[in-house]
């Protein structure tokens, strides 16, 4: 069964990049649970968030995938009937905010910052690995998995591939193992990727790209618009609705939450979009299970 979903999975991966000469098709992604203890003086209060890398033959894009909850709970609310146009949402997860998408072939990754909702695109250097695999193996999610050490900035990691699904990628920027990352942690358990699922994709239609809306930018520019965004997120919101001629209710307490609502549009909305003009005020609180630092003095990243 293994053997032939390999099979299978490579064959469909030629054809949809036979087909795609822009944009990539992904023909799978694979499910993780990321934790980051981002504040090293309160472990117990860790970030997390249910992330996802789509697979293509030659590409992948690792991006957040808890924002799909976000909406489903959006749309139970605004399609009850009692609906006020008030949302509310508790969150029990923390959206990363920098996605990346991978090009094997060409050596090539950019990464994605959100700001407000807007996507930055920034050049960044494709990341290596150099990584040491050894004979120890074991389970995870029906797969027979092998391990890898390396050490990427600052950290030691340890993974855990398979090599019987044919994607040489992984979360984050972990990649270039002969097979597809199900498992990888650094060496404190500061930083963790649990394995989540698997699915194949075969629509056909799920390209591996950043979205066409998406500015180009610098580190530099994005970190300074992301700063901004935090010293005044109300006044950054009601300034970006001004651009776009809506308009802000800013609400929350115990978590950050800020959405434009009422912005005008030049015709009618995408077929199954929600008509976010119906939204008076938008509030998302943390959960009570969830309380994650709000100070970071232990990120991802230790070296440039």
């Amino acid at each position: 069964m293994k053997r032939v979903l390999y099979v299978s999975l490579i064959a469909l991966a030629i054809s949809a990049n036979t087909r795609a000469q822009e944009a990539e098709k992904a023909v799978a992604k694979v499910h993780y649970i990321f934790k980051h203890i981002n504040d090293s003086t309160q472990r117990d209060k860790f970030l997390r968030d249910e992330v996802v890398t789509y697979l293509g033959a030659n590409s992948s894009y690792y991006t957040s995938n808890s924002t799909n909850r976000a909406q489903e709970s959006l749309k139970k609310q605004m399609d009850d009937p009692a609906f006020d146009g008030n949302v509310k949402i508790s969150r029990d997860v923390t959206a990363i905010g920098e996605f990346y998408l991978i090009d094997k072939t060409k050596k090539d990754m950019q990464e994605v910052m959100t700001v407000a909702g807007d996507q930055l695109v920034i050049a960044s250097t494709f990341p290596e690995q150099d990584w040491s695999v050894s004979d120890e193996t074991k389970e995870i999610g029906g797969y027979s998995c092998q391990k890898a050490t390396t050490s990427f900035k600052g950290r030691q990691y340890t993974a855990w591939f398979t090599t019987e699904l044919p994607f040489s990628s992984g979360p984050w920027k972990l990649q270039g193992l002969p097979g597809l990352i199900l498992e990888a942690s650094d060496a404190k358990g500061d930083v963790t990727f649990s394995y989540a699922g698997f699915d194949k994709i075969e629509d056909g239609e799920t390209a591996i790209q950043i979205a066409p809306n998406a500015v180009k930018s610098t580190k530099k520019e994005a970190l300074k618009l992301l700063e901004a965004f935090k010293a005044n997120p109300q006044a950054y919101m009601q300034s970006k609705a001004a651009r776009s001629g809506g308009s802000i209710n800013i609400s929350g307490t115990g978590g950050t939450t800020v959405i434009a609502t009422g912005s005008k549009s030049n015709g009618p909305a995408a077929k199954g979009a929600l008509d976010m003009s119906r939204i008076k005020s938008f509030s998302v609180q943390n959960a009570e299970s969830y309380k994650p630092s709000r100070d970071t003095n232990n990120p991802i990243e230790l070296t440039p």
